[in-house]
């Protein structure tokens, strides 16, 4: 399991861990807790993630922070599109904590952004 700590221009910060490792979910459980998320939400992302999901995106939009969860992914296409899905959330997230409208360029190079930033990880430590 990656852990990857990625802060857009003090706006906001994304936590994002790589192939998680549930023999460590409770480190990512105490970082949702850390965010706010409630402990029903906490034990529906275990359930989901272990079970159904890709990858998931939790947020606390008063806080300005995100945390994503990926599993692990058999090819690096399906790693790619996940990676531009939460990514897609992180953004919407931020947009609407600060009240943008979600279209134009700003919203575009956001999300641009926070891909960009996560394939840099991916392509770093050979995930992809």
């Amino acid at each position: 399991m990656i852990k990857q700590l990625i802060d857009i221009d003090g706006y906001w910060e994304v936590i994002v861990y790589y192939n998680v490792d549930y023999n460590f979910f409770n480190d990512i459980a105490f970082e949702l807790k850390a965010i706010g998320s409630p402990v029903e939400k906490i034990d529906d992302v275990y359930y989901n993630l272990k079970y159904k999901a890709k990858a998931v995106t939790c947020s606390n939009i008063r806080k300005h922070i995100s945390v994503v969860l990926f599993n692990y992914h058999k090819n690096r296409y399906d790693y790619i599109n996940s990676i531009v899905h939460e990514a897609e959330h992180v953004k919407q997230h931020m947009l609407k904590a600060y009240n943008v409208d979600d279209e134009g360029e700003p919203p575009a190079y956001t999300v641009g952004y926070i891909v960009m930033r996560m394939l840099m990880i991916n392509h770093k430590l050979k995930l992809l």
